[in-house]
């Protein structure tokens, strides 16, 4: 008996299939009507539009209990006068409410996979594992080149890595999370990038994202960000460099060269106006792995990869022409690339893929008239779009409902106000 039969569902290029589910993976596609093997769960899609789900590459999860804090700053005042200060204030209880709403949201809104960078992952475990979302959790290195800050970093994050550890879901793995060059010294890049390398765990690392980051460093250490990572050995195909949009040729050449993957967060760039021209047609050129981030809620507003996807698009347009990229080039990267990216064999519709699927409401307004399924999932689908999602095999919603929805929201609601009111 397979665990979950998707009856009748369509491709996103139009064949009409059955899908089966065993094992956490897609065990068989085969043209539908067909015959049905019996099945634990079944889904009916009659016709709606079954699809990889979406990788939110890099982001801040429990940052959407900041959601609509210090709007309209620049990216320096905004951290320093309203993210910063707000954050000294956050206790457990916000974290886990902001975490259980931040994967409340990306279910709904089709997002199957994130990697997540914060502080006290640990203690959040348990709120991603309930949620049945597949994540990979960094804790947040800061040391802000002091040694004793250095070593309290290293101690929080061998305790987020040791409690992953024995929480032992295998849908949520672990990664070293050094937050930036401007913020971690020599010796913290080195020892995160030996906790990886020993653990074969993602490096996940803010990079390139203003150009004050790249001239400040050009100035200390004579060279770009990417060139003085490079040095380190911190250029390595399990590297997540998030925003990257400050980037010199030597330094795309170098990304591509090291098997890197980019994380692009167009939305975030731009309400933050990071400047400059994220170089999408050159990193394509370079064959360099190009993924799609939302970023926190407090720099976006939303995790909905959807929009994510559009924003992604006709940013590059803008920069390199209307032909430069297609709508199925930016599909790719919320799916396919973002699990490679990850080294996990999916975020395609394929047999022997994890079954980490989306169903869409093949007649919701957005997906309707169906000339171009691809261009509409890109162009003006929304995460309203989405009316079930499976995770590793496992129904998280069914009809647009996910479990505990009404207690998640209030327990944010609650916890945001105390946050304000600063109990």
């Amino acid at each position: 008996m397979v665990s979950i039969r998707i009856d009748g569902a369509r491709t996103v290029g139009g064949k009409l299939v059955d899908i089966a589910i065993e094992d956490g993976l897609i065990s068989s596609i085969s043209p539908a009507p067909t015959e049905r093997p019996e099945a634990e769960w079944v889904v009916n899609a009659k016709g709606d539009i079954v699809m990889p789900g979406l990788c939110n590459s890099h982001t801040h999860a429990a940052m959407n209990i900041l959601r609509g804090v210090g709007e309209d700053m620049e990216l320096q005042p905004w951290l320093e006068k309203r993210i910063w200060p707000m954050e000294a204030k956050l206790g457990l209880e916000h974290l886990v409410a902001g975490m259980e709403l931040a994967c409340l949201e990306m279910i709904r809104t089709g997002t199957t996979l994130f990697n997540d960078m914060y502080f006290r992952e640990g203690d959040m475990v348990s709120a991603v594992s309930r949620s049945g979302m597949r994540a990979f959790l960094g804790e947040g290195f800061i040391d802000l080149f002091n040694e004793e800050r250095m070593e309290a970093s290293k101690r929080s994050t061998l305790d987020t890595l040791r409690m992953i550890e024995e929480i032992g879901d295998p849908m949520v793995g672990s990664a070293l999370a050094p937050h930036a060059v401007y913020s971690v010294s020599e010796e913290g890049l080195n020892w995160c990038r030996d906790e990886a390398n020993k653990r074969r765990a993602p490096l996940h690392i803010h990079l390139c994202e203003t150009k004050k980051e790249v001239s400040d460093i050009r100035e200390k250490k004579g060279c770009t960000p990417v060139e003085y990572l490079d040095g380190l050995d911190l250029l390595r195909p399990g590297t997540i460099a998030a925003h990257s949009v400050h980037l010199s040729d030597r330094d795309v050449e170098l990304i591509s060269k090291r098997g890197c993957t980019v994380s692009h967060l167009p939305v975030s760039n731009m309400k933050l106006s990071v400047g400059g021209n994220f170089r999408m047609g050159d990193l394509m050129g370079e064959n360099v792995r190009v993924t799609l981030g939302t970023d926190g809620a407090a720099s976006n507003n939303s995790l909905d990869m959807f929009q994510t996807m559009k924003f992604a698009s006709l940013l590059a347009k803008q920069n390199y022409g209307a032909s430069s990229i297609r709508a199925s080039d930016v599909l790719e990267m919320a799916t396919k690339q973002g699990y490679e990216g990850f080294g996990i064999d999916g975020g395609e519709l394929r047999e022997g893929a994890v079954a980490d699927l989306i169903v869409l409401e093949r007649k919701h307004p957005s997906l309707v008239p169906g000339y171009d399924m691809v261009s509409n999932i890109v162009y003006s689908a929304s995460g309203d779009c989405v009316k079930h999602s499976i995770i590793g095999g496992e129904i998280v919603m069914m009809d647009r409902v996910v479990q505990r929805e009404e207690e998640i929201i209030i327990n944010a609601e609650t916890a945001a106000q105390d946050l304000m009111e600063g109990k």
